[in-house]
């Protein structure tokens, strides 16, 4: 296909109450197919809340098991609308729980998870971090999976880019204050200079002690902002097109020019 639409949608949730938050999620995905989406992107722990403290001390209320009725709730919305949706959720992993993104496709079957490689502070006591990427298939164009702080590290987005990725999408629960201004610095720089569309769910809301403020955002392969959502409940719709994607890369081709021959910096002289 030529162009991909997708809408990245955002909602408060309640911390620990899985069936309500997936009905929510339902709720937006409605709204996304009615606007035209094709996929739909959701904040980070959405289906469980982004909840440290309440993990922390009993996890199992904040899980979503890959044979579980919340998981049939969804794939089943996809199904019948015809949407694919990428959702932050926390799921078993290595004997624990990860910070993960269900990855469901628009036949409502359950594609990938993607586990979170680079988990913030205050979530290494609750989780464990992932050790693989995970990559999709969705109309002719190839998706990359990230999880908020790994956007903080320009390597895992370059390596979704080299291995293909036309567009990254990445749940994310960025607070206010010091958090706010990182944010509006990472996405369309990620976007940039992998030439890729980035599309960032972030969540909204008071969660976990935190105050989240929403501004879901898409950007195209230049760093420029498509669409953007405010600090409530939203659903925003882009369409990214394959003609702006193969003309970015061709006026900046950094992955193409970027060199591999050059050894690693030392320390020549001084003290």
């Amino acid at each position: 296909m030529d162009s991909l639409s997708v809408a990245v949608a955002q909602a408060p949730v309640e911390a620990g109450n899985v069936p309500a938050n997936a009905a929510t999620a339902v709720r937006l995905l409605e709204e996304a197919a009615a606007g035209g989406a094709q996929l739909a992107v959701f904040p980070e722990l959405f289906l469980g809340g982004y909840d440290l403290p309440g993990m922390a001390a009993d996890p199992r209320p904040y899980g979503v098991t890959p044979d579980g009725n919340v998981l049939r709730e969804l794939a089943g919305a996809c199904r019948r609308l015809g949407i694919a949706a990428v959702i932050g959720a926390s799921v078993p992993h290595a004997g624990g729980w990860a910070n993960g993104a269900i990855v469901l496709d628009h036949h409502g079957r359950h594609v990938a998870t993607y586990n979170k490689i680079q988990l913030w502070a205050t979530e290494r006591a609750v989780f464990t971090p992932g050790d693989r990427y995970v990559m999709f298939g969705l109309h002719g164009f190839r998706i990359g999976v990230l999880i908020c702080y790994d956007a903080g590290f320009p390597e895992h987005a370059r390596a979704l880019a080299l291995a293909g990725a036309d567009v990254v999408v990445c749940p994310s629960a960025f607070a206010r204050g010091e958090e706010e201004r990182r944010y509006h610095l990472y996405f369309p720089q990620r976007a940039l200079e992998n030439t890729v569309f980035v599309a960032v769910a972030n969540a909204v809301g008071d969660q976990g002690g935190l105050a989240m403020f929403g501004r879901s955002s898409v950007f195209g392969p230049r760093g420029t902002l498509l669409c953007a959502a405010g600090s409530g409940r939203e659903v925003a719709v882009a369409r990214l097109d394959r003609q702006a994607l193969l003309s970015a890369r061709r006026d900046l081709p950094y992955l193409s020019d970027l060199r591999w021959d050059i050894p690693r910096p030392t320390l020549e002289e001084g003290d």
